[in-house]
C-alpha cells in the first residue's frame, strides 16, 4: 500500500512539474523578412585575396519556429530563401552574380529580458541549396547553374544580435542585425577559394502556440 501511495504521489509531481515546464516555456511561429548587402570572399591559386568585388543588395525571407525557455534560452529552426552575389569590374567588363538559395537553419540564443523588451543574441548554422545562378557580363545573362562553374551546396553560420518587443500574450515583434560567414568554397575549381559574405537587418513576427 505504501509502495502504491509512494508511486502515486511520484506521478502526481511529475504531472506538475510538467504542467509548470508547460507554463514557463513557449512555442512560437516565426514569420520573417530581411534586406542584407551580399558580397563574396575569392582568393586565388596563390592565396591572394581579391577586394575587387563590390557588395549587391538583396532580401531574404524565412518560416521558423523557436521554443522559449522562462531562463532566456531559446532554440528553433527555420526554412526560407535567400539571395546572395556581388559585382565585380575588369577590363571594363562589369560582372554581376545573382544566386538564389533554399536555406534549412538551426539556431539557439540567449535573450535577457527588461519587460517587454529583451535583448540577446543568436547563433545559427545554415545550409543552402543553390536553386538559381546567374551571371551578366555587361547587359548579356548567362544561366550558370549547372554548367559546373559553382558548387550548389553552401553552408556556414550567422550571427545575430537583436532586440524583442512583447506586443501581447500572443505576437510579439523581433529586430536583428546579421552578420553570415559561409564556410563553403563555392569554386569546383579546389585551387580558388571563393564564399558567401552577408550583412543585413532583420524584422520578424513571432506568434505564440498555446
Amino acid at each position: 500500500m505504501k509502495k502504491v501511495i509512494k508511486l502515486s504521489l511520484l506521478g502526481f509531481g511529475i504531472l506538475l512539474l510538467n504542467s509548470a515546464v508547460k507554463a514557463q516555456n513557449q512555442s512560437n511561429i516565426l514569420i520573417q523578412a530581411s534586406q542584407n548587402v551580399t558580397n563574396f570572399k575569392f582568393a586565388d591559386s596563390d592565396g591572394v585575396v581579391d577586394k575587387g568585388y563590390k557588395p549587391n543588395y538583396s532580401g531574404s525571407y524565412a518560416l521558423g519556429y523557436r521554443y522559449d525557455l522562462e531562463m532566456g534560452i531559446s532554440f528553433g529552426a527555420k526554412l526560407g530563401m535567400r539571395k546572395a552575389g556581388a559585382t565585380y569590374v575588369f577590363d571594363n567588363t562589369n560582372y554581376t552574380w545573382d544566386i538564389n538559395y533554399f536555406d534549412t537553419r538551426l539556431f539557439a540564443g540567449y535573450h535577457y529580458s527588461l519587460g517587454k523588451l529583451s535583448a540577446g543574441i543568436a547563433f545559427e548554422g545554415y545550409y543552402g541549396k543553390m536553386l538559381k545562378a546567374n551571371q551578366r557580363l555587361n547587359n548579356e545573362d548567362f544561366d550558370i547553374l549547372n554548367t559546373g562553374m559553382l558548387n550548389k551546396g553552401d553552408f556556414g553560420v550567422f550571427i545575430s544580435p537583436g532586440v524583442r518587443y512583447t506586443i501581447s500574450d500572443y505576437i510579439s515583434a523581433y529586430l536583428d542585425v546579421n552578420y553570415m560567414m559561409g564556410l563553403a568554397n563555392l569554386e569546383t575549381d579546389e585551387s580558388q577559394k571563393s564564399s558567401n559574405k552577408l550583412m543585413g537587418a532583420t524584422l520578424g513576427l513571432a506568434f505564440a502556440i498555446q
